[in-house]
């Protein structure tokens, strides 16, 4: 590696059509961009956007390139700050939440390279499922080890421009447009039953198929692609009395655990290690919870990028300062040493 690298890291924006959020996630995105990554000296710049980045999921047709259009434009200084990034060289990347999954489709994440980077597209990526840099890290959004969110055949839609990814359960609730309880289950139910046959898809040839295209975008061999994407599984009979469970604790009082890597963390780099393919870090978000942690009998390091919308969780000091917003940075050395962590910005004057 002939010279430094610096990886930014941050999650779970939800920039959506209206800029109602008391935290302005993207005014505040736009200032970091201006203050932090241009600003700073690092010859090779990348800035990861660990999904849920915009509110894009769910849609049919072009409503998915005409609402993201839409975004854009309502976070006009989020937009242009992204559109400096690019045309100084810093190369973005955008990882697919389960809220903005849509970004998976082709001719979605084109659109989002036109906008940004009209004269260089290929400034700014979009990775369905994982971003993978060999022996530095590896980044999902996390929603596939959530059964609830899981979206299990992802790929497909990242090959099947014209299909519509199938909503997952909690999805459904939260997208069905009756406020009938009894209408709204019904929806879950049936979400319940997709994703139950999208498990079994996923564990046939045509679908290990997507997977072996897949190892070659992620410099991974096809059996520890085949093995990342099989580490976790939706089933009906035991997510929703995990989910139960979960938000009776959260209604008594009682803290859902959240000074601790997620199990999933554990399992991924550990099939990582097997196969021979190390990081230093393992990045996610999703569960708004920003933190940084020991992997037990892993020498990877563990991060969650929180979130910078008003829907803070966990105990960083965000919870209590909403002008603190978390991100990871990781730098690569020239013999490829790498450090960095958790971090907190705030903005001028706070």
């Amino acid at each position: 590696m002939s010279s430094a690298v610096r990886w930014w890291l941050l999650s779970d924006l939800h920039l959506g059509e209206s800029d109602d959020d008391p935290r302005g996630p993207g005014r505040m995105l736009a200032e970091f961009l201006r203050r932090e990554v241009l600003a700073a000296a690092h010859p090779q710049q990348h800035v990861a956007f660990v999904g849920d980045t915009f509110e894009l999921a769910g849609l049919a047709g072009d409503g998915s390139q005409f609402r993201l259009k839409s975004i854009l434009a309502r976070h006009p200084a989020a937009f242009h700050a992204l559109e400096a990034c690019a045309a100084r060289g810093v190369q973005l990347h955008f990882l697919c939440g389960n809220h903005d999954a849509d970004l998976a489709r082709p001719s979605v994440a084109a659109r989002l390279s036109a906008l940004l980077s009209p004269v260089e597209p290929a400034r700014v990526k979009v990775h369905p499922w994982i971003l993978h840099v060999p022996h530095v890290l590896v980044a999902e959004h996390g929603h596939q080890h959530h059964a609830l969110h899981r979206i299990p055949e992802v790929l497909r839609a990242a090959v099947n421009d014209t299909e519509q990814l199938h909503l997952p359960p909690l999805a459904a609730w939260h997208a069905h447009p009756s406020k009938s309880r009894l209408s709204r289950a019904g929806a879950v139910a049936r979400a319940c039953l997709g994703s139950e046959r999208a498990e079994r898809r996923v564990r046939q040839p045509a679908y290990d198929a997507l997977l072996q295209n897949e190892s070659q975008r992620l410099a991974l061999d096809g059996d520890t692609v085949r093995d990342l994407a099989r580490l976790s599984r939706f089933r009906t009979v035991s997510a929703l009395p995990a989910t139960a469970i979960r938000m009776v604790r959260r209604g008594t009082g009682r803290a859902v655990r959240s000074g601790e890597a997620p199990a999933a963390a554990g399992s991924i780099t550990r099939t990582l290690e097997a196969h021979g393919f190390e990081v230093a870090w393992y990045i996610s978000g999703h569960t708004h919870r920003a933190l940084e942690s020991a992997l037990e009998a892993s020498t990877t390091r563990y991060v969650n990028t929180g979130t910078w919308c008003s829907d803070v969780r966990g105990p960083g000091p965000d919870q209590s300062d909403r002008r603190a917003f978390p991100y990871a940075v990781v730098d690569i050395d020239p013999d490829g040493a790498t450090s960095g962590g958790l971090r907190y910005w705030r903005p001028a004057g706070s």
